[in-house]
């Protein structure tokens, strides 16, 4: 995940450009682009401030919880996109089969069938030799 630039770094380097230096030589002085420098001076100008934005949007989760999870046992020999259908049906709400498997995957669930898989023969030869 990337992490934004600390306020005393963005400090210091519009003091650098008030003070004369040019956006070239502080972005090659401190590492920072020349666009992140122009969005500073945009946020500076704008908010009055150079504390990081908020995120705008985060992710609603609407599949958590008993009922979803109740919804998951009684559906759980469905594929994902029939799990979407039924989910519609039930619900009234149309969500991606993504949503399901991600959903699912927050319970610990898997979307494989069986639990343990065949050995391969191939495998078996290579453990007598």
């Amino acid at each position: 995940m990337a992490y934004g630039y600390s306020i005393d770094l963005r400090e210091r380097v519009l003091e650098s450009l008030s003070s004369g230096m040019s956006k070239m030589l502080v972005h090659r002085t401190f590492g920072v682009s020349r666009p992140t420098i122009d969005r500073w001076l945009v946020l500076l100008e704008e908010s009055g401030s150079l504390a990081p934005c908020v995120p705008r949007h985060s992710r609603v989760r609407r599949l958590e919880g008993a009922s979803f999870e109740e919804f998951a046992h009684r559906h759980r020999d469905s594929t994902l996109d029939e799990m979407a259908r039924a989910w519609h049906q039930e619900m009234g709400e149309l969500l991606s089969a993504m949503s399901f498997s991600r959903a699912l995957r927050s319970l610990g669930w898997t979307r494989k069938k069986r639990v343990g898989a065949t050995r391969s023969a191939t495998k078996r030869r290579a453990q007598r030799s």
